[in-house]
């Protein structure tokens, strides 16, 4: 009765199809157990295993190592293959397991069992801690197939499927033989490039194959090919002429390299021969490095995955190979210390709010894809050189609707001069996917985003891309998080987004410029700041200026109404305006309650007065917004109309400047009905208060006193 505990591979095989046999034929779905039986028990005595029991169909066998696991299941395999009599299931997983009078008890044997259950007929699956120790087996390969929630077991597994010769033989055959592509002219569509190394630990590019195909099978009405060899070092010769030289391109349409902290070795095949392959390819091509789009937008037919942050040399020899700009699609795990790529499963994990979902980066990707291939169409189309079957339907852009879809195009901005440029500043690095996203929102609500590349690696040429971008620009955004972000080498107190603001803020300054800015702090990096990015802020809010807005917005859509608001205004008719002391401004519902009070302050005070009246609202805001600025105080008053009142001071406090603007709002209510309690708006440069009717009076004039006092 004594327990062992150890260490042990264990081993699970299954027939397939064995009950509906036995349901059929009794005696030979027993033969078929006979059969197994001989095939298992003296294989599994060659690698040091045990025989523990048959469980119906089924054999469990415990090993003292993973590879004697993994050798054992591969030869009964191949026996059985042999045979061609039945095929089975098998499963292994490694851990410490409870021995109990020739039984074997515990989680493992559980996982075991549930792996062998995934596996296909005539394979062999097995779990991480398997695969981790077969890294070293150069006589054993395998591929990622799937992270699986198995039953009664509380963290997903990864299951890996090991490739025999034979299945090795066919994957290579058959990706050598399946050529395909919508266009005519290039052998794949899609054309996956990687280092071996960056997929051998855990399939990490071999899942993002597979995550890609069924969000391209959601995204695009066509069936996309996907060249993915599972073994790209050592399978370099596909890419030799017969002479031994290197073949001049590879023929796919979309060319995606998995950029690593490796990928950028120029001495490696992947590079020499895919990366430098397909560069060189597309020179001699009709359609060249870049697409038309349907938006008549420019895209490149490289798509650079990232999945490391990597070298300053690396992001410079990619620019450098990559002419038109890099723009990348990042799936990198971010968190201090880490540099690792992102896992579909980190989407389900608390954490940094700023950390890119697997989710959205597979359908930015996926998006990315679907462009170029429409573009792809539309220039078949158009040369008539082969594909007549596609007619593209452009969707109109109306500039003031703005949408949440998050297709990304990785785009190189063709300007559209009938909409507004905007500089959108190059972020720290820990929110450039927000970037990416108020990118796209920006471009939804009609205006042209500059610059459309990643950030330069080079100092002097990120001061020059800067530089070059805001003189193409009305206005720029700055979005700033908790970091100060990278510092140049030879000015390492300054950072990139602070040289952005500063180049804007000379902009500004200039004589007779109209110019805007607007500066965002993103609302989920607010938790802790680094000393020298509180600095920027303070200074930042120190020197607003006019045409400077520093916005309190509490997401990307109501920052981009706002930045409408102020950039896309339509030519209005001037009104008379007057200098005075107290603008007052109130609905007609409040007339009478209204006249009491400016009635009182005017004994004491010059007062401007405006009646909203229900039927000219609009007039009456830009008369508002023209007065405001020429009174030393504006009020908004209500009592019964809080329903026009709260939505009229949100819209006027952008209208004038936000918190850029030299006039102060004092926001006052009644506190009867008691319904007002709820009407507050907290903004900068505004006061907001509910008190008795009797009081209001009073509350205009201390709010009064203390504006003249501060000025």
């Amino acid at each position: 009765m004594s327990q062992i505990r150890q260490l042990a591979a264990i081993m699970f095989t299954d027939i397939v199809g064995y009950t509906a046999l036995m349901g059929n034929d009794e005696q030979k779905a027993f033969e078929l157990l006979r059969k197994n039986r001989e095939i298992h028990k003296p294989v599994i005595d060659e690698f040091g295993g045990k025989f523990i029991k048959e469980l119906g169909d089924g054999v469990m066998a415990s090993f003292p190592s993973v590879s004697n696991a993994v050798y054992a299941a591969i030869k009964i395999q191949e026996l059985c293959n042999e045979a061609n009599v039945y095929k089975l299931r098998i499963g292994i997983h490694q851990g410490e397991v409870i021995f109990e009078n020739e039984d074997i008890f515990g989680d493992v044997v559980n996982i075991a069992a549930r792996i062998q259950a995934l596996a296909a007929p005539a394979s062999i699956f097995v779990s991480e801690s398997v695969q981790r120790d077969l890294t070293n087996k150069n006589d054993i390969r395998s591929e990622f197939f799937k992270i699986e929630n198995l039953k009664n077991v509380k963290e997903p597994v990864k299951v890996y499927r090991i490739l025999s010769a034979s299945s090795i033989s066919s994957s290579n055959q058959t990706s050598a033989i399946e050529k395909s592509s919508i266009i005519p002219e290039y052998d794949y569509d899609i054309h996956i490039s990687f280092r071996f190394n960056d997929n051998k630990y855990d399939g990490w590019v071999s899942e993002l194959v597979a995550k890609l195909k069924q969000e391209l099978s959601a995204t695009c009405k066509d069936k996309l090919s996907i060249y993915f060899d599972i073994n790209p070092e050592d399978e370099k010769k596909k890419f030799l002429q017969e002479d031994g030289s290197v073949s001049s391109k590879i023929k796919s349409l979309i060319f995606i390299p998995i950029i690593s902290q490796t990928y950028c070795d120029v001495n490696s095949p992947v590079w020499k021969n895919e990366f430098k392959g397909f560069q060189d390819g597309v020179l001699s091509e009709k359609m060249g490095k870049t697409i038309k789009l349907l938006n008549d937008n420019v895209a490149s037919r490289v798509i650079p995955v990232k999945i490391h942050d990597i070298d300053m040399e690396d992001i410079k020899l990619l620019e450098s190979e990559l002419s038109d700009g890099l723009r990348s699609i990042d799936f990198i795990f971010r968190e201090d210390g880490v540099n690792r790529p992102l896992l579909p499963i980190d989407d389900e994990k608390q954490g940094n709010p700023n950390r890119p979902m697997y989710r959205n980066q597979i359908n930015k990707l996926a998006n990315a894809v679907k462009d170029i291939v429409s573009g792809a169409k539309l220039f078949q189309k158009e040369n008539s050189f082969g594909y007549t079957a596609f007619s593209p339907t452009a969707t109109k852009i109306v500039p003031n609707v703005v949408s949440t879809s998050l297709s990304s195009s990785l785009k190189v901005q063709m300007i559209d001069r009938a909409r507004p440029n905007i500089f959108l500043a190059w972020t720290s690095n820990d929110i450039k996917e927000k970037r990416e996203e108020m990118a796209i929102i920006l471009q939804k609500a009609g205006f042209n985003v500059l610059p459309s590349i990643d950030c330069p690696a080079d100092d002097e040429v990120f001061k020059a891309k800067t530089v070059e971008a805001l003189n193409q620009c009305v206005c720029s955004l700055h979005i700033l998080s908790g970091e100060f972000g990278r510092r140049f080498e030879s000015e390492d107190d300054v950072s990139f987004p602070q040289y952005q603001f500063l180049e804007a803020k000379k902009i500004i300054d200039a004589a007779n410029s109209d110019f805007n800015s607007f500066i965002w702090v993103h609302p989920e990096s607010t938790g802790t700041i680094k000393s020298a990015q509180q600095e920027f802020i303070k200074y930042i809010r120190n020197n607003i200026t006019k045409n400077m807005m520093f916005s309190n917005s509490a997401g990307p859509m109501q920052l981009v109404d706002d930045i409408r608001v102020v950039m896309m205004k339509e030519e209005v008719e001037i009104f008379d305006s007057k200098d005075t002391d107290i603008f007052f401004i109130f609905n007609q519902q409040d007339e009478l309650e209204a006249k009491e009070i400016t009635d009182r302050l005017s004994l004491e005070y010059p007062i401007e007065i405006m009646n909203i009246m229900p039927d000219g609202e609009d007039q009456y805001r830009e008369v508002s917004s023209q007065q405001i600025p020429k009174s030393k105080l504006a009020v908004v008053y209500f009592k019964y109309a809080a329903d026009w009142a709260l939505p009229f001071i949100k819209q006027i406090w952008k209208e004038v400047g936000g918190a850029s603007s030299p006039t102060p709002i004092f926001f006052v209510g009644e506190d009867d009905p008691r319904s007002n309690f709820a009407r507050i708006f907290k903004a900068p440069k505004v006061v907001s208060t509910i008190v008795p009717k009797e009081e209001v009076p009073a509350e205009v004039k201390k709010v009064y006193t203390t504006v003249v006092n501060l000025k």
